[in-house]
Formats: C-alpha cells, sequence, structure tokens
C-alpha cells in the first residue's frame, strides 16, 4: 500500500494533474508516516475471497483438504471474485455447506 501511494504521489505531481492536488500528503513522506495513512484511511473495493479456494484448500464438498471434520462455508472458496456483490453468492455457498452437512 505505501508503494502505492508514492506512486499516486508521482502521477499526481505530473503537470496535468498538480494543479488539481491539495498537497496535504507530501512525496517526500516518510513510510512510517504513509503506512500510518493506509491503515486509517484506505479500504479494498471488493471484499476479499480466494483464500481457501475450491481446488485449493477446499474441495467441492467445501472440505478443507488435510483437516478431518472442518469446512469453510463463506466467500473465502470462491477462486475468483464475482463482478458484482459478493452477498448473494455467499448466502449460495452457505445453504450449500448447510446441505452438505446434513447430509452427512
Amino acid at each position: 500500500m505505501v508503494q502505492g501511494l508514492r506512486w499516486a504521489l508521482e502521477i499526481c505531481e505530473m503537470p496535468a494533474l498538480a494543479v488539481h492536488s491539495s498537497g496535504l500528503v507530501q512525496p517526500d513522506s516518510a513510510d512510517a508516516d504513509l503506512a500510518a495513512l493506509a491503515r486509517t484511511t484506505l479500504q479494498t473495493l471488493y471484499h476479499p475471497v480466494g483464500t481457501c479456494a475450491l481446488g485449493h484448500v477446499v474441495d467441492a464438498e467445501l472440505r478443507v483438504l488435510g483437516v478431518e471434520g472442518l469446512r469453510v462455508a463463506d466467500a473465502s472458496v470462491m477462486p475468483t471474485i464475482t463482478r458484482g456483490n459478493t452477498n448473494a453468492p455467499a448466502i449460495m455457498i452457505g445453504e450449500k455447506a448447510a446441505r452438505l452437512i446434513r447430509a452427512g
């Protein structure tokens, strides 16, 4: 995130954009200052997905590979992010997990 902020600051210094810059964050800011700025103001646009992706961490029945008795039933099993909101797919994953667990 710090490197991304540095790149953004460089872009904002270019002549076409410099006239619109407020100069609140200086390009020579210390990494610690930029890291603090990132922690307090930045966010991702998308919900995190894929940290337990199907086929890599869990199988088709949402069981964690190599761990007996553990399933993952949230958006982290999505191998890639959807083009829209992840709420409906996450609900569907939860419903699928419930059916799998009930079936034993």
